[in-house]
């Protein structure tokens, strides 16, 4: 249930709203909380395997309401607080997402923010009715520098954001047609730099790369360090819509990232997705196809392709079962392409339950050739049942 708070301002005397007229607004607060349990199995090490609880939840605040110029407008923020987060995202754990604010006219709009425009960070066409990433995270164990352990790579090489930058500060317009959306997204400095999802699906995010972390404060910061990190500027053009087909879903992707400041001469760093899924009766098929390409130097870099299928079915309204076939691989003359040369496998199968205000999912996922290689990471499996809500 959403809590609504209803206020009407009527702004005089202030130089930036002189002679503003009246307006009403909408400011809604709202949220959710997922708590899971997961389970992890390595064949080539079971000493990394291990279970345990997630959790992730969120709150949002957003506004929206009309402008005395004739546009409309939006603008909100949204604090999550996930398991995961430590000091990177500040010392309470609080992240802050999705942090906007959008004037509109027509089917135009033009966004200022962070975590808010289109992207294709999403496996939602393919893996329909399971858990968030068709890659596992940690499945082979924690990279380690001991003998046990050298060169382990703890993650799947599935690509997911595929290099987007939608989680660094920009600008950007939405052009909404009878078709779909289409958007251009430009941020001055980008938040992945040289740890850039090299591998597939980990992002490094350091506190350097103030384009995803907000740099500088209003009118009180001003230096280099408080506005640029190592990123340098990049661009998505992004598409989702149905082509006017009931039933069908289609996203297409592309972005470029400039060298970092640290790696001049090298490549750009390119992100390619196209996806799509169609619903028809009880059944739905989706496929995903992405591409990257990342410059560790001016002379090395790695090209990450992942390709996947996936189908769910919908036993009645409340009951829904899903499967997923995925294959992903690494090139290019990287030292981390060379050393991961076989192709990683990934099987899920997951089942879904909508209670109305609470939905159930579980997945098992079986992954072959960690990361690309069979030797060095060996196989995996892995299970999560999560519990949802929103409020």
């Amino acid at each position: 249930m959403k809590n609504k708070l209803m206020r009407t301002t009527a702004l005089v005397g202030s130089l930036m709203l002189a002679g503003s007229v009246a307006s009403v607004a909408q400011t809604t607060v709202s949220g959710n909380l997922d708590l899971s349990f997961k389970a992890v199995n390595n064949k080539k090490s079971p000493i990394d395997s291990y279970n345990g609880f997630g959790k992730e939840s969120q709150i949002n605040v957003q506004n929206k309401g009309s402008l005395n110029n004739g546009l409309t407008y939006a603008a909100g923020f949204s604090l999550e607080y996930d398991g995961g987060d430590n000091a990177a995202n500040g010392l309470s754990g609080w992240a802050s997402e999705n942090t906007f604010i959008d004037l509109t006219s027509g089917g135009t709009t033009f966004t200022i923010g962070i975590d808010h425009m289109q992207n294709p960070d999403t496996h939602a066409h393919v893996n329909m009715v399971g858990v968030g990433y068709i890659g596992g995270v940690g499945i082979a164990g924690a990279v380690s520098t001991t003998a046990a352990t050298a060169g382990r790579n703890a993650t799947s090489i599935y690509p997911t954001g595929t290099l987007s930058q939608y989680q660094s500060y920009g600008v950007g317009l939405t052009q909404a047609t009878s078709v779909g959306k289409f958007s251009i997204n430009y941020v001055p400095t980008a938040a992945w730099t040289t740890t850039m999802n090299r591998d597939g699906h980990t992002f490094a995010e350091s506190s350097s790369n103030v384009g995803a972390l907000g740099g500088a404060d209003i009118g009180n910061t001003s230096s280099v360090a408080s506005y640029e990190g190592t990123g340098e500027s990049a661009y998505e053009i992004g598409f989702t819509g149905d082509f006017g087909v009931k039933g069908l879903n289609v996203l297409a992707f592309y972005n470029n990232s400039n060298p970092t400041n640290s790696n001049q001469g090298g490549k750009d760093y390119t992100g390619k997705v196209l996806g799509a899924s169609y619903n028809f009766g009880q059944f739905t098929v989706g496929a995903d196809y992405r591409k990257q390409e990342f410059a560790a130097s001016a002379t090395t870099s790695t090209e990450n392709v992942g390709k996947s299928i996936g189908v769910a079915y919908a036993v009645n309204p409340q009951l829904s079962i899903g499967a997923v076939y995925a294959k992903a691989e690494l090139g290019g003359n990287s030292t981390n392409a060379l050393a991961n040369t076989d192709t990683e496998k990934t099987k899920i199968i997951s089942v879904g339950y909508n209670m109305g205000p609470v939905v159930v999912n579980a997945q098992a996922r079986d992954t072959k050739a960690v990361g690309g290689s069979s030797g060095t990471n060996g196989d995996a499996r892995d299970g999560i049942v999560k519990i949802s809500t929103k409020f």
